[in-house]
């Protein structure tokens, strides 16, 4: 398990929800390479990447929650950045 911080995403199509950005959680999960929605869809390639799964305190995500619920993402490696130490 890999502390992980979601990157800042530009404007546009991603598949990051908003409500996640710039959060850190920890990686529970790799699934492999799978194509990338973001580039697929514009025509620029099916550019495979690692897709990971995310885990979040909710807390960390929402006001009011609750530290003992937890939110899972599945999120491409691009929208991730190591975690500050």
């Amino acid at each position: 398990k890999t502390p992980a911080q979601t990157a800042i995403q530009p404007g546009g199509h991603t598949r990051l929800p908003s409500y996640a950005a710039v959060k850190t959680g920890i990686i529970t999960a790799c699934h492999g390479a799978h194509i990338l929605p973001d580039t697929h869809a514009h025509f620029k390639g099916e550019a495979p990447e690692p897709l990971y799964t995310v885990s979040f305190k909710a807390s960390d995500l929402f006001a009011g929650g609750n530290d003992n619920d937890e939110v899972r993402l599945d999120l491409w490696e691009r929208y991730l950045e190591p975690a500050p130490a």
